[in-house]
């Protein structure tokens, strides 16, 4: 008897929790790759240089992580007020990245360093991908959390409000990690 009252507690202890400590973002991902070649290191250097698709603010970077939060909400329109009911996110996570072409004439050592490199590389970035999802759970948390207001209609526009205002705090953040990180040279992705 004993063992099911436990039960019964625990369930309603997670069934009365907000449900914003449930919030868990969809997230998809996708890789963008641009190819490399060369059999020293300086010349898969100076092939990155030469084919990076990535140029951000007039300097030419050799990965790049783009995230994009979308958020969806439902409502109970009452007499005299409206409240959220359901928030969802979806983080879209797209990866621009190097890959190298490896040839059979290239040293083993070259491959090896070239993996490591890449290894720290894909790691920073996906580093940013952890901040868009930390974003996206803010979103959710935040619009989940709403206390109801007069109208739907501004519910609507402070749950928008919010989400945006997330979005740009998240993009300042962005910008401290790769200030701090050297956009991932003190975490390793050092080449050549």
């Amino acid at each position: 008897m004993t063992g099911h009252k436990k039960t019964i507690l625990l369930f309603v202890l997670f069934f009365s929790l907000p449900l914003s400590a449930l919030a868990t973002p969809e997230i998809k991902t996708r890789n963008v790759y641009y190819i490399v070649s060369g059999n020293t290191a300086e010349e898969i250097w100076a092939d990155i240089i030469k084919t990076s698709p990535v140029k951000h603010k007039g300097r030419l970077h050799v990965a790049y992580t783009k995230w994009n939060v979308n958020w969806q909400f439902w409502w109970l329109d009452k007499t005299n007020s409206c409240e959220m009911t359901r928030v969802t996110t979806t983080l879209d996570v797209a990866y621009t990245l190097p890959k190298l072409k490896q040839t059979s004439s290239m040293p083993e050592s070259l491959i090896s360093r070239w993996e490591k490199y890449n290894s720290a590389l894909f790691s920073h970035e996906q580093g940013h991908k952890d901040l868009g999802k930390k974003a996206a759970t803010d979103i959710e948390n935040a619009i989940s959390s709403m206390e109801p207001r007069t109208s739907c209609k501004q519910l609507e526009r402070d749950a928008n409000e919010i989400g945006k205002n997330i979005v740009k705090k998240y993009s300042r953040i962005e910008q401290e990690y790769d200030r701090t990180t050297q956009h991932g040279l003190n975490t390793g992705a050092v080449f050549p």
